[in-house]
């Protein structure tokens, strides 16, 4: 339990840092902000970058090969990182976030969301109704469903889903855990 109010911590404190710089002006090499519906905007190298979505829906954002990276972002957008040590994403709903070989990753997502964490010491997500959430590969995967969900933990260990209202998970016949119906 302590574990996961850490874990729980941390992710609320990285998102929070990346909405701060998101809103203040950092972003991709393109520019602050400067991502655009429809066109990849792609951070790589470097320490730090976080990136925002000008349009706020429908960008398409990718980190890699740095230390902290993250992107904020409205509706139907996607999100990929990798090779970097910290990586964070705040989005609306039927976002695809997938979040790879990183020391650790973490989400806030809303309906219909697509999160996909492997090779991964650390993960993270609270995801909305509707939405389908894959750690494989993973030390320690904490989830929490704000309403129906799927989560399927592959070579996973502890693998922790809480339910809305504090509702506990059911086993799926596919092998998944899940909130509200399989």
């Amino acid at each position: 339990m302590r574990e996961r109010i850490l874990l729980a911590s941390a992710l609320a404190a990285i998102v929070a840092v990346n909405l701060a710089v998101a809103v203040t002006g950092a972003g991709c090499s393109s520019g602050p902000g400067s991502c655009v519906a429809g066109s990849l905007c792609d951070c790589a190298g470097g320490t730090d970058c976080y990136q925002g979505c000008a349009d706020g829906d429908g960008c398409d954002l990718l980190c890699r090969n740095m230390v902290h990276c993250g992107g904020v972002c409205g509706d139907g957008c996607s999100l990929e990182c990798h090779d970097v040590n910290d990586c964070s994403a705040a989005c609306g709903d039927g976002c695809d976030i997938s979040c790879h070989n990183t020391v650790s990753c973490g989400a806030f997502c809303g309906a219909n969301c697509r999160y996909d964490c492997h090779d991964v010491d650390r993960c993270g997500v609270r995801a909305g109704p509707g939405s389908v959430i894959t750690c494989t590969s993973v030390t320690t995967c904490v989830v929490e469903c704000l309403g129906s969900c799927e989560v399927h933990c592959n070579a996973t260990n502890p693998c922790d889903v809480t339910c809305a209202g504090g509702a506990a998970p059911v086993s799926c016949a596919n092998g998944a855990l899940g909130c509200g119906a399989c």
